[in-house]
């Protein structure tokens, strides 16, 4: 059972309402001696008190393979199938939430080649599709995509490595789109758990519904691990040139870094990414992005059968708009959450969530504010 008091993530004044949930689950795996299969299905029906237009049944699905082909390559073949509301995914950029179906379809065949000597070489290509309703103002839309990761010795404690993919993307209605992107890098190890490294990075978009682009992202800096964490962090300058406007520069960091700490009745985690993306399969996207996202977990163990935990998120996403007659926009996202969980048996738990999600942007319609308590009963089997 959930309570939400702003269902579409409106600006304001939102719409509230009791959702009650059922999703049984079945989740199997089979393992020999050089395969593994992996399968999990999640089915779900939810039911609106008020809004009983939007009461609708959803899917979850994943099916994966590993097949160890010799003793350094290895076979992977995943597949996923959700069906669920629009905006309960809660996909970054958009903006408010219809609660109408939409199901996401993806698989990915990937070759993995890997040696003792910290070398590997990986391919894969993915088909993803998104589905809306015919109702939803969002187009439907499919993309498939070739990537390539590699990473080799060229001398004592020396690598070069490349990351590249390019993509190609159709909407339903509108025009269709490609993209790529490559990464060129060279490490090299000062000690066993410290290296220094410098890549480039360069990307490209061509639409004829959007402005084409072009950015190029040299930085240099230092990576490594330390006994309850590890970093990646370099810095340098993002060049962007886009079509009919003038060449910019700026500051670009990318990277993450992690540290965590466990107790014997407790744990606590945190989490630093800062970087750019570019995502084009939801027709809404604004496109690219330069993002900072600091994530904090924790959980702790106050009585026998009893636990509490709690996390907190803030994002802040800075797009440069390549649509015609769109402005640049810059948002603040903060998610906090909190939850109990009671072992009521063996094969029994009881759960209380809540939610808090905002969003703060020089846009208005783009802002939200969203509460919600969640009241779940677990049982199951093994």
């Amino acid at each position: 059972m959930e309570y939400n008091d702003n269902l579409f993530l409106e600006p304001s004044e939102g719409t509230s309402d009791f959702l009650y949930r059922v999703f049984p689950w079945v989740d199997l795996t089979e393992r020999g001696r050089r395969h593994q299969v992996n399968l999990a299905y999640r089915p779900s029906y939810t039911w609106y008190d008020r809004n009983t237009e939007y009461n609708q049944a959803g899917h979850n699905a994943d099916l994966g393979l590993s097949v160890n082909v010799t003793r350094h390559v290895d076979l992977f073949f995943d597949n996923h199938i959700e069906r669920s509301e629009e905006g309960t995914s809660d996909r970054q950029s958009l903006q408010g939430a219809s609660r109408l179906p939409v199901t996401n379809l993806s698989s990915t065949l990937a070759a993995l080649w890997a040696t003792g000597r910290d070398e590997s070489f990986r391919v894969s290509c993915t088909g993803e599709s998104l589905d809306y309703d015919s109702q939803s103002p969002s187009e439907d839309s499919r993309e498939a995509r070739g990537e390539v990761t590699w990473r080799t010795q060229v001398g004592d404690h020396r690598f070069l490595t490349l990351e590249a993919d390019y993509v190609k993307g159709w909407y339903d209605v509108s025009s269709s789109y490609r993209q790529g992107s490559g990464t060129l890098g060279a490490e090299h190890g000062v000690t066993a758990k410290k290296r220094l490294f410098g890549r480039v990075g360069v990307s490209t978009y061509t639409s004829d519904g959007r402005t084409d682009y072009v950015t190029v992202n040299p930085y240099a800096g230092v990576a490594g691990e330390f006994p309850r964490g590890r970093y990646d962090l370099g810095a340098g300058v993002l060049i962007r040139e886009e079509e009919d406007a003038d060449t910019t520069c700026r500051l670009s960091v990318v990277g993450t870094a992690e540290i965590e700490k466990q107790w014997r009745r407790g744990d606590l985690s945190a989490c630093l990414e800062t970087g750019h993306e570019e995502n084009y399969i939801d027709f809404d996207t604004p496109g690219f992005t330069t993002f900072v996202t600091g994530l904090v977990t924790g959980g702790y163990l106050p009585a026998k059968g009893w636990r509490v935990d709690g996390s907190c998120e803030v994002r802040g996403d800075d797009y440069l708009e390549n649509r015609a007659g769109r402005e640049d926009r810059q948002d603040v996202t903060v998610r906090l959450t909190g939850g109990a969980e009671y072992q009521l048996m063996k094969q029994a738990t009881v759960r209380l969530d809540c939610h808090h999600r905002l969003r703060r942007s020089n846009l208005a319609e783009h802002e939200y504010d969203e509460n919600s308590i969640v009241l779940t009963l677990n049982m199951y089997t093994r």
